[in-house]
């Protein structure tokens, strides 16, 4: 009787030991997958800028850092504008709408350029891919049946992303430590701003 108890006391601690060691490397495996494009361009800057000479100071190299994580949340942010846009171009039932999510295609083509030219310049790793919440969004508005709600949903999803652009942007200008950047990040928090008005004024007149 103790005999079979213990061993099925032994069996018992096994098994739930085994259970644990499978939920900490799923953990593992989870954190790892979880890392989207923009993450492992943050990551890979950071790593550049802190391995610099050690002649540069460390206040300096964490503003570098603060720099360009910015300029790769702009980067993601922007390529999430541009998926919305292009979705909406196709399904926009509205020619007003339509013909917005156009032009915002038209003018992010040169925010684009720009900000792919200083990073560049700048060694700075931009993200390939949409980050998970700009695909996310992208889903969300796929899943919308054309219409007027599509409209909306387009317009909706697009002003969440400009507002927090236009707020990354703002601090950027204030807080790069390349001119060309601050006055990068100034055109672009303009933009963004006037972009959000746009797009309330669009939601109203479909409401």
């Amino acid at each position: 009787m103790n005999k079979s108890a213990n061993q099925f006391g032994v069996v018992g601690i096994t098994t739930i030991t085994l259970v644990l060691l499978a939920i900490c490397i799923l953990t593992l495996v989870s954190a790892g997958c979880s890392k989207d494009s923009t993450d492992k361009a943050e990551e890979a800057n950071k790593a550049r800028i802190e391995g610099q000479a050690s002649a540069i100071s460390n206040e300096a190299k964490d503003d570098a850092v603060k720099m360009a994580d910015k300029m790769v949340s702009l980067a993601s942010m922007n390529m999430t504008v541009r998926q919305l846009s292009e979705e909406a171009t196709r399904r926009a039932v509205n020619p007003s709408v339509k013909d917005y999510a156009q032009r915002v295609l038209r003018e992010g083509d040169t925010h684009d350029r720009e900000l792919t030219n200083l990073a560049k310049t700048l060694k700075i790793d931009l993200p390939a891919s949409l980050s998970n919440e700009g695909q996310d969004r992208v889903t969300e508005l796929k899943k919308e049946k054309p219409g007027t709600a599509f409209d909306l949903k387009y317009l909706d999803e697009l002003n969440k992303v400009v507002k927090k652009a236009a707020n990354t942007a703002d601090d950027l200008k204030d807080d790069a430590t390349n001119d060309a950047v601050k006055k990068y990040a100034a055109a672009v928090n303009a933009a963004y701003e006037k972009r959000t008005d746009e797009t309330k004024d669009l939601k109203n007149v479909l409401n």
